[in-house]
């Protein structure tokens, strides 16, 4: 990965912090034009110089596991630069000796990126990974709580959209490990995200979504800006997408009259239904002649499909044990559908799709 940065006048310093729980301890203050930066004075120097005296190039090869061992925050929607905020333990960007907390990014591989939003920034740098470990999306909310009992309504959570999943954390991940802890994981494929209109606000705060789990469960979180909300929406449709186009079909176990069928959802044919024991295949549709369909609420959906002969609706009806996850899933799949149709979100899709065939080397130029 490369990343490149210049220096602007700053005006620096160093002073004692302390956050209550432990002994003062000494920081740097970096003051620049739109970003205060506090670091602590044990990542000052490099080579014996001032890391923040000008610009270097660090090359960083991506792990398997734990890609390069860093966090960014900021981006010019919020006029800063996009800077490191967390270095793993142990992973390639901590080993490599020549990273720090604050280091803003000027390129990466040669792209200069000094006037990239956040997003554009993480496509960038996601270019080295397959598409199952693509980081979509990151970032604060607020989460509505369920129980009326809380003494607060809303509670901060972190979001984060990788891979083939949705990850609610009380805390961002910082190490590969953080990941397997997440509070809840949800398939991409198998919830449903909604933007709330004002008519369907539990209260004053605005910006708000909802996301229903495969079991139904209802999340309502709320963001602060109409940018992010925006962000978010954005988000959540690349990340459907991508794994809808990764994964390509879905089958489910269901019944059918008392016998166990299985139901596959496939992104090139459409329907299929066959028998659990023979693998018979009983009925197959595309997309476009399912007509309508109706659930009741527990186990059971109708489809009606149109019979391409005799252009007569043909009711089937099946039984899930998760009907939302089936539900959910069809969804994702018409959406996906609908985006292949879109040249415009093809377009902004390009860079990511082609993420598994990209190298896994980058070099990088940061500044302090």
């Amino acid at each position: 990965m490369d990343f490149r940065t210049a220096c602007e006048e700053t005006k620096t310093g160093i002073c004692l912090l302390q956050d209550g729980n432990q002994e003062p301890f000494k920081v740097r203050l970096h003051l620049a034009k739109d970003i205060l930066m506090i670091q602590e004075q044990d990542v000052i120097c490099v080579s014996g110089e001032p890391f923040y005296s000008g610009e270097r190039t660090v090359t960083i090869r991506r792990q398997t596991v734990g890609g390069f061992g860093l966090s960014i925050k900021g981006g010019a929607e919020h006029n800063i630069p996009v800077v490191v905020s967390k270095i793993s333990k142990e992973q390639r960007a901590e080993l490599s000796g020549l990273l720090f907390i604050g280091d803003a990014i000027l390129q990466i591989n040669g792209i200069n990126v000094r006037k990239c939003r956040h997003e554009e920034v993480i496509k960038k740098i996601n270019r080295n990974f397959p598409v199952n470990q693509q980081i979509v999306y990151m970032g604060w909310c607020e989460a509505r709580e369920q129980d009326p009992l809380q003494d607060r309504v809303y509670s901060p959570t972190f979001l984060a959209l990788r891979g083939s999943c949705l990850y609610k954390f009380l805390a961002p991940p910082v190490t590969t490990w953080d990941w397997t802890r997440a509070e809840k994981t949800f398939s991409v494929y198998e919830i449903m995200c909604k933007i709330l209109k004002d008519s369907d606000l539990l209260d004053r705060r605005k910006h708000c979504f909802t996301v229903q789990s495969e079991s139904g469960e209802d999340l309502y979180f709320s963001v602060e800006l109409e940018s992010d909300l925006t962000q978010w929406e954005r988000a959540f449709q690349t990340a459907t997408f991508l794994e809808v186009e990764r994964i390509q079909c879905k089958t489910y176990a269901c019944v059918l009259e008392s016998h166990l069928m299985g139901l596959t959802i496939d992104f090139s044919t459409g329907f299929i239904c066959f028998d659990a024991a023979t693998k018979a295949v009983l009925w197959r549709y595309k997309f476009s002649h399912l007509k309508g369909s109706s659930d009741d609420g527990k186990s059971k959906i109708k489809f009606l499909f149109q019979n391409p002969d005799t252009k007569q609706i043909e009711a089937k009806e099946l039984e899930f044990s998760n009907l939302f996850a089936v539900l959910h899933c069809i969804h994702s799949f018409f959406a996906a559908k609908v985006a292949c149709l879109d040249p415009l979100f093809l377009g902004n899709q390009a860079t990511a799709s082609a993420a598994a065939s990209s190298a896994t080397t980058s070099k990088a130029k940061y500044t302090t």
